[in-house]
């Protein structure tokens, strides 16, 4: 039968329950193919229609057969085994009608088990049993389990007989096993009250004859007594011979029997495990293609990311490079105004009667090394800053500035200029200190003595930043 082991991979818990399973097989099954096949199959259909009815009857589920075996469960040890002794007297009475050489005789074990339960078919111990004391069972015979003789031996009324504690294959604990006696052995069917009554008459009629003739023939059983004896001896020989034959015969079907129950066993187990195999590759090749799928999912959302972050880059960078430019023609003003009004005093220091201006109005009044702290106010509407030391160098009209981010790890740059008139525009590139994505900020602002006062807003965020920078002297 099913070998009852379980997966180690930690698979779903399995249901189980206690129910009284019932096997029965046909005894003599492949023997009585091979004389003849479709007659034996015909038989057994006959057999089947008896056995298939009383079990519902009796409340009872077949819930697996192979090739002449039956196995059906029932959801009571009483009703179990009211059922299969039903069956065999049902049997027994439709193999009357037949000829000995057709007669078709089920053996029946029936055990009380805890069983797995597996879709509609059952597997485990419980059912192994059954199937084990089945192969003890007379033909036409009921063998019980210890635990199912446990649960009927005061609800029925039926003689049992104790078989002692039997060991089986593959069974780990002896079984203690009984038989119902009076159910009958099933190549001996019973005989109707009438016919035994019929038979007894002519048995006495026969005994009545018989010792009349007795007396007459007593001389003649005298002379023949030694004829006889020999005759006697030779038909016991054969009668013994026949008896061999015929145990040898039943021990050779049995074998064969059992052989054939072992080969099932061994077809189901590698059945199983090829099933088995077949799930847990199943599961790994679902969970490749889970990890796969992911992995994708992940890869798509990351190029998405990617690319988004590259768009915005490349705004930030067309933006800057707006403003680098618009700061470049500012500049070239600043510089041509720079260049006329260097001309213009010039040409007033050479003019007679007017004396050379001592002060030149150009940006490189502004140059010089310049300190102050980076302020960024922490949201729309409150007072908190973050504050951070920031350098800048004014050269000729042109502003340039780098520093280090503890927050972001990389390094931050600003560039800019100033005009004659002392307003300046600032452009600053750095990064955020939450994920290192590249910000910028525009500022303005103008001069005033010694002293540079910018703010703007920072471009990711729209929070005001502010700076005021201190000439060094």
């Amino acid at each position: 039968m099913r070998d009852d082991k379980l997966p180690a991979d930690g698979a779903p818990s399995l249901e189980r329950r206690l129910s009284t399973i019932l096997v029965a097989d046909v005894f003599g099954y492949s023997r009585m193919m091979q004389v003849n096949e479709e007659r034996t199959v015909k038989i057994f259909r006959g057999h089947r229609e008896i056995f298939d009815g009383l079990l519902r009857q009796h409340n009872g589920r077949i819930f697996n057969t192979a090739g002449d075996a039956v196995l059906a469960e029932f959801p009571s040890a009483v009703e179990a085994v009211r059922c299969a002794a039903e069956i065999q007297t049902a049997l027994r009475t439709r193999n009357d009608h037949l000829p000995p050489e057709q007669r078709m005789f089920f053996r029946i074990g029936i055990n009380l088990g805890d069983v797995i339960v597996q879709g509609n078919d059952l597997l485990g111990d419980g059912v192994n049993v059954a199937a084990r004391i089945q192969t003890i069972a007379e033909p036409g015979g009921i063998c019980l389990s210890g635990s199912v003789y446990d649960q009927i031996r005061n609800k029925l009324s039926m003689q049992f007989k104790q078989l002692g504690e039997k060991s089986f294959k593959n069974i780990a604990e002896p079984i203690r096993t009984f038989s119902i006696t009076d159910v009958g052995d099933g190549s001996l069917p019973s005989i109707p009250t009438w016919r035994r009554y019929a038979n007894q008459r002519l048995i006495a009629v026969g005994i009545s004859a018989i010792v009349l003739i007795a007396a007459a023939a007593g001389y003649w059983a005298y002379r023949t007594h030694d004829t006889q004896r020999i005759e006697e001896a030779r038909i016991a020989a054969e009668a013994e011979s026949k008896r061999t034959a015929a145990d040898q015969a039943r021990m050779n079907a049995e074998a064969q029997r059992k052989a054939e129950l072992e080969r099932t066993a061994r077809d189901t187990v590698e059945r199983e495990a090829k099933l088995r195999a077949e799930l847990l590759t199943a599961k790994g090749k679902a969970e490749q293609e889970r990890i796969a799928r992911e992995a994708a999912q992940r890869e798509a959302k990351l190029q998405v990311e990617q690319e988004r972050i590259a768009r915005e880059a490349a705004q930030r960078e067309a933006k800057l490079q707006a403003e680098l430019k618009a700061a470049q023609v500012e500049l070239q003003r600043a510089e041509a105004a720079k260049k006329q009004a260097t001309q213009q005093a010039t040409v007033t220091a050479a003019v007679p009667g007017k004396a050379a201006s001592s002060t030149v109005a150009g940006p490189d009044r502004y140059d010089g090394r310049y300190q102050g702290q980076l302020c960024t106010q922490v949201g729309i509407g409150t007072s908190e800053q973050i504050c951070r030391p920031v350098n800048m160098t004014v050269k000729q009209g042109t502003i340039s500035g780098s520093w280090h981010s503890k927050a972001s790890g990389k390094r931050a740059y600003l560039k800019g200029n100033v005009a004659p008139d002392g307003t300046m525009r600032l452009a600053v590139n750095a990064f955020s200190p939450k994920g290192g994505n590249p910000i910028s900020c525009v500022m303005t602002g103008t001069w005033s003595g010694e002293t540079i006062t910018t703010s703007g807003t920072w471009n990711h965020s729209g929070n005001p930043v502010k700076v005021v920078w201190m000439r060094e002297p």
